[in-house]
């Protein structure tokens, strides 16, 4: 306790000392209303800081009204809006006008008005906020100009894994899946748009939306509402910002620099608590199949140099077999016949410094006593005929606990403390929180679209509550996807979610870099994702070097942690082979020996809100190029980080932000000045990392070349698992490009003989009485245009493969 007590008084004033120098707090706080003589402009500014600019032809507030649909299809939504009327509110008046609290009311003619409240807590010293109220009978949408820069940079937005910089762009807050694909020009995304309605996600898609965001002019702009809101950043002169329903309010502060703009984010939003000690020992090495078999894998780790802190054991609760194959039994509790013996292998492997970890989500399947229970004693969320609400989770169908009911709270979160905290996990995936359809019936009364955002902050703060009353919450850590507005103050960890096992740019390795910055902007701190990715398809697959990849760019997040994929069967593991455990195992050590400068980074999140991992321009306001790099990264104050997120290259361009700043290269030791593109050799276990030469940890960076040396044998791209899957998945798209045109003959033939007039390349543009002719010309249409090149190119790669494993033997 007391060596607890002094590394954080080390840390208040290593802080305090290294803290930057930066203007002081504006002298003038609160909101200033400077309106023109014949009133029909008007500025709003706080802390010196233009925020609403109004007049006749840019309004700076419009209400309106529309018609809404929402589609949901496993937790991917369609969503379509008809607006039926939108009013510029051109006039305004200043209502009253003190030290603290203005009111504007903007108006157009006798018909629509509403009032705006700037207010300002004076004693509180934070918190400008905004609040619309009166708004006009009949109106359901509202929409917000905020005053924009032409040259300004916005982020946040929640979890963004396409886009850091939002300028340019529209981005609805709305929890979903982030989808695969994740780009409409990419024919994956196609595909599974057809399957699952919408699966194949947008640039904006998330799990983690949120309607916050930092301006370059160093300020935040936070709304309180949980409703379906679009904030559209596309404007040169303005940021306009739709909302459907309650509008909330808006909160806005200002800092000296992005460091106390986090300060004052997080000490409105909330705080994560710091990681338990043991997540600093190794890696939590994600492995499932029974008792035997995760200690076999964990004996095999051990052997071969990797660090473990933790066993994640996701199928604790037993198998269920569906037509789409073996999924988790969703009925969480301990599956004895599955894992024999587990309570004693849990604590023998605690006092061995290896902890076990779980997996459990807010849905209960149809077959097992808990959703018995549940959906007698009303525990479920409801349909409109009042009975449970059944959803297809694939293969079998779930009830949804309700837990805007106050008992329904109270029985889940005692599932959790018997069925897991009692059982000894230190830990747990707290998964899901998206697939909340806007016909749900609350308990609460608390309309659908309203609940629908709520749902996965309840779903954190239940978590929370469990851990924080078993008095363990320096003992467990939670990670979650899902979240929105004031999950930073119950959630314990944030993971990326599901990325694909490849190195695509919008859904892969590259995804989670942005993913973490605008997360961290939005105000939460300690971000990871599953090493290796998690979506395998027949034409996407893990190899090893991806795998790899991964890897070493987790060692600078504050949690390594694997998963075997949604199909492990088909993925390399870092149990695969000797090699690659050993490669595994050596950046595992790595991790480990940085774990003294990793735990003072996430205790000052705890203590201040500043994130782990940060923009480049946090520490480096003053170079233009630091607000535009998004695949780079501070790592604390010393370390810089870019990740090769694409497969077969040896080599890497990095940015080293700061004209007066001195980098050296951590493999090589070599000094490169600030300000400048470098060129550096990045083979697989060298990733591009830089320290500052005036770093205060320079003795435990020095250490790493010597210490952790590369090894030899790192297989060469391509080399491992890429034979079969090329081969594999050239077959499958060969059968559905064949099967296609057979099909389409097929119609083709019988239309004919029909005297139906269909045109095989242009039946979707002229008339046909055939539902079944264009339902299967647009499918050849796409797997001629679209994965017949993929199939040449995966049948290539499998020769090249072949050509490259014949060439180094084996």
């Amino acid at each position: 306790m007391m060596q607890e007590v002094f590394q954080r008084l080390l840390l208040i004033v290593t802080l305090t000392l290294l803290a930057p120098i930066s203007p002081a707090e504006p002298q003038e706080r609160g909101f200033k209303v400077t309106q023109s003589t014949d009133g029909s402009s008007l500025k709003v500014t706080f802390d010196g800081l233009t925020i609403m600019h109004h007049d006749r032809e840019h309004p700076a507030i419009s209400v309106g009204s529309g018609v809404t649909t929402f589609k949901e299809t496993y937790g991917n939504f369609l969503i379509t809006d008809n607006i039926l009327e939108k009013v510029d509110l051109v006039d305004v008046q200043v209502a009253q006008k003190g030290k603290n609290k203005h009111v504007l009311t903007f108006a157009r003619g006798g018909t629509y008005k509403t009032e705006v409240t700037l207010s300002y807590d004076e004693q509180k010293g934070l918190d400008h906020v905004i609040t619309l109220s009166s708004l006009p009978k009949g109106v359901n949408r509202t929409w917000v100009r905020l005053y924009a820069e032409r040259d300004e940079h916005v982020y946040g937005g929640g979890e963004q894994f396409s886009h850091f910089d939002l300028r340019g762009r529209s981005f609805p807050m709305w929890v979903r899946e982030q989808g695969v694909g994740r780009q409409r020009w990419d024919w994956v995304t196609h595909v599974v748009d057809q399957v699952h309605g919408g699966g194949g996600g947008d640039y904006h898609t998330t799990y983690w939306p949120q309607p916050t965001v930092v301006s370059s002019r160093r300020y935040f702009c936070h709304f309180t509402t949980t409703n379906y809101m679009v904030m559209d950043f596309g404007h040169p002169d303005h940021h306009e910002i739709q909302i459907w329903g309650d509008p909330g309010q808006i909160v806005l502060d200002s800092g000296r620099d992005f460091f106390d703009v986090s300060k004052k984010l997080s000490g409105v939003l909330g705080r994560q608590p710091p990681l338990p000690e043991w997540v600093y020992s190794g890696a939590i090495l994600g492995v499932q199949g029974g008792t035997e078999t995760v200690l076999g894998h964990l004996r095999q780790a051990e052997q071969n140099g990797v660090k473990v802190s933790a066993l994640w054991i996701q199928d604790w609760v037993g198998r269920y077999h569906t037509y789409l194959g073996k999924r988790l039994y969703w009925d969480w509790a301990w599956d004895k016949a599955h894992y024999p013996g587990l309570d004693k292998v849990i604590k023998e492997y605690k006092s061995k410094g290896v902890r076990f970890l779980a997996y459990i989500n807010p849905h209960v399947i149809t077959e097992g006593p808990m959703f018995k229970e549940a959906n007698l004693k009303g525990y479920l969320v409801r349909n409109s005929s009042g009975q449970s609400y059944l959803q297809d989770f694939g293969g079998f169908y779930c009830g949804t606990v309700d837990l805007t009911n106050p008992e329904a709270y109270g029985w889940f979160k005692g599932v959790l403390k018997r069925n897991m905290v009692d059982l000894g996990f230190a830990g747990w995936m707290a998964d899901f929180g998206e697939y909340l359809a806007t016909d749900m019936v609350y308990h609460s009364g608390e309309p659908a679209e309203t609940v629908h955002n709520l749902y996965p902050v309840l779903w954190a703060r239940l978590n929370r509550e469990v851990v924080e009353e078993a008095g363990k919450l320096d003992e467990i850590t939670i990670w979650m996807r899902a979240g929105y507005s004031g999950s930073e103050n119950y959630t314990l960890l944030a993971w990326a979610g599901d990325q694909t096992v490849d190195a695509r740019i919008h859904d892969g390795l590259a995804s989670v870099i942005p993913a973490a910055l605008s997360l961290a902007v939005s105000g939460f701190g300690l971000h990871h994702y599953d090493i290796g990715g998690y979506i395998t398809l027949p034409t996407i697959y893990r190899t090893e070097e991806v795998l790899l990849r991964y890897a070493e760019a987790a060692v600078f997040t504050p949690v390594m942690r694997t998963h075997e994929g949604n199909r492990p069967d088909d993925s390399w593991q870092v149990f695969s082979s000797t090699d690659t455990s050993r490669q595994f195992g050596r950046l595992t050590r790595l991790y480990v020996h940085l774990a003294g400068y990793t735990r003072q980074l996430v205790a000052e999140n705890s203590m201040t809100g500043v994130p782990v991992q940060r923009p480049l321009f946090y520490h480096y306001p003053a170079d233009p190029r630091a607000y535009s790099e998004q695949y780079q990264y501070m790592y604390g104050p010393d370390l810089l980080v870019a990740p090769v997120y694409h497969e077969e290259v040896d080599t890497w361009d990095v940015y080293l932000p700061g004209e007066t700043e001195t980098w050296v290269h951590l493999w090589t030791g070599v000094s490169y000045a600030g300000g400048q593109v470098v060129s550096v050799s990045a083979p697989v276990g060298e990733p591009p990392v830089f320290y500052r030469a005036a770093s205060t940890w320079v003795n435990v960076f020095r250490k790493i070349p010597t210490d952790f040396p590369r090894l030899p044998d790192v297989p060469p791209a391509g080399s491992r698992w890429g034979l079969l899957w090329h081969l594999r998945a050239a077959a499958v798209l060969l059968a559905a490009v064949l099967g296609s045109f057979l099909a389409c003959s097929c119609v083709l033939y019988r239309s004919r003989k029909r005297k139906t007039a269909v045109s095989c390349f242009h039946c979707l543009s002229l008339p046909c009485r055939s539902s079944y002719s264009i339902f299967f010309h647009t499918v050849f249409q796409c797997l001629v245009s679209n994965i017949f090149p993929s199939f040449l190119s995966l049948l290539s790669g499998a020769c090249r493969v072949t050509s490259e494993t014949s060439h180094k033997g084996g």
